[in-house]
């Protein structure tokens, strides 16, 4: 028998396997553990965010609009309607006159004429400038107790200078108490200049309380 034949393993005899270098089986679990630290890395950087990258949530649409109304100025509220002017008095038309602790006298100018005299007795005289301002006037009581008086009136020319007041024309105003209902009429003569003039009428403590424009 050869030496050839002596030295072939037998057939029937399996080889053992052989282990696999210890170097072979790293090539295989380093990129393993790479990329299963890279996974992990990433997630942790994915769930923790930069304050520099977080932006501030929106206002909700309700928060917004009520931040808007607070901050918008309140409407200011209406103004109370003012009460009209009163009418200024004219000739031929009542109008009230305050005297004095809630008493209010109602006067109308029933006419206003030129006049060369107002009396026909001794004391007339001729009027220094010109000619007369002669008043029909009605006084009643409005309010409370008034008493007509010819002193309450006064008058002045365009030019602002004061007129005379002449006691002595025919059924002049009286003075006196005039009762709720009742009426007092007289007349009332200014020695004042031609044009248009202003009348006054003032209260029981002789403050002006209304006045009116005669034309001329």
């Amino acid at each position: 028998m050869s030496h050839e034949n002596s030295e072939q393993p037998f057939a029937g005899t399996t080889a053992a396997p052989q282990r696999r270098p210890f170097f072979k089986k790293k090539r295989f679990l380093i990129p393993a553990g790479v990329l299963v630290l890279g996974i992990a890395l990433g997630s942790c950087s994915g769930g923790t965010k930069q304050a520099s990258d977080v932006s501030p949530a929106a206002p909700s649409s309700a928060a917004a609009s009520s931040a808007a109304s607070s901050a918008a100025p309140a409407p200011a509220a209406p103004a109370p309607a003012s009460a009209p002017p009163a009418a200024a008095p004219v000739v031929g038309v009542p109008f009230s006159v305050k005297m004095s602790n809630g008493n209010i006298a109602k006067i109308t100018i029933l006419s206003a004429v030129r006049t060369a005299s107002v009396s026909t007795t001794a004391f007339a005289t001729p009027a220094k400038n010109g000619s007369y301002l002669l008043l029909d006037l009605l006084w009643e009581t409005e309010s409370g107790k008034t008493s007509s008086n010819p002193f309450y009136f006064s008058a002045k020319d365009t030019n602002g200078r004061k007129a005379d007041l002449d006691l002595f024309a025919d059924n002049q105003l009286p003075s006196g108490d005039v009762l709720p209902g009742d009426k007092a009429r007289g007349f009332i003569a200014f020695d004042i200049a031609p044009g248009a003039s202003t009348v006054m009428i003032s209260n029981t403590l002789m403050q002006e309380s209304a006045r009116i424009q005669i034309p001329g």
